[in-house]
């Protein structure tokens, strides 16, 4: 999926789109990323593919798949080290869906802390021109994914504000961290309350980090990292990714 086009640009896109599909047989197109020619050996990779396949509920969610690959990837790696997981921005489950059928956590031994408003992002944290989706704002929304959630004992929803998770309780220790709030304000406050608790050699993924909407967050994370002596990994699909020294 290509956002922000009209319909005269879509149509033109996808006339080209179809002319390189011919060339290179061998592409990924979507999530506002082409690539030709590389591997994507995650393709092939039989317990990713289901579990990728069985949980999207839209077009736009069936384009994240490159996405989902990278995210899978540092789950999988954290299951090595000490620590829960958690995610901060969690919308649908989605994501978090597809990593938690990947790894049967449910057998993982771990718990994964999932948080979330689940009434949109507070309008003191919005980032300069930006709205919340009418989705952000769906009054089902945090009992859908509850109920998204109910098969696995070990994963837990929270409701609330970044700035309020002292209160409603965190991990002692974090191995994996997945943030994807939206917003560089959001993004920081969860960073200063969550980045001592991740263990030597944890993962860190910024969903939104190398996207140039959210550019605000990369202004604020780049300092913050290199006060702490790491630096971001940009990655095509839009994240970043820190590896704790």
């Amino acid at each position: 999926m290509f956002y922000w086009l009209d319909e005269l640009q879509a149509r033109n896109f996808n006339d080209a789109l179809e002319a390189i599909k011919r060339l290179y047989p061998r592409h990924f197109a979507g999530d506002m990323m082409i690539t030709l020619g590389k591997n994507m050996g995650f393709l092939e990779n039989p317990a990713f593919m289901a579990a990728f396949q069985a949980e999207p509920r839209d077009a736009q969610e069936t384009s994240l798949l490159w996405r989902l690959h990278v995210l899978c990837w540092c789950a999988e790696q954290a299951l090595r080290l000490t620590g829960d997981f958690v995610e901060c921005g969690v919308f649908r489950g989605f994501s978090s869906s597809v990593v938690a059928r990947y790894l049967g956590f449910e057998k993982s031994g771990r718990q994964w802390y999932l948080y979330d408003t689940f009434s949109g992002i507070p309008p003191d944290q919005l980032d300069p021109g930006h709205a919340n989706p009418a989705g952000y704002l769906d009054p089902a929304l945090h009992e859908s994914v509850v109920h998204r959630f109910a098969p696995y004992p070990n994963i837990r929803v929270f409701r609330g504000r970044i700035l309020f998770f002292l209160v409603i309780g965190l991990p002692p220790r974090i191995a994996f961290l997945h943030l994807d709030l939206n917003s560089a304000k959001a993004e920081l406050a969860a960073l200063h309350e969550l980045y001592d608790r991740i263990v030597a050699g944890g993962y860190i993924l910024l969903d939104d980090y190398g996207w140039f909407a959210y550019r605000g967050q990369k202004a604020l994370e780049d300092p913050f990292f290199r006060e702490r002596k790491c630096s971001v990994l940009e990655l095509p699909t839009g994240q970043g990714l820190v590896i704790k020294p």
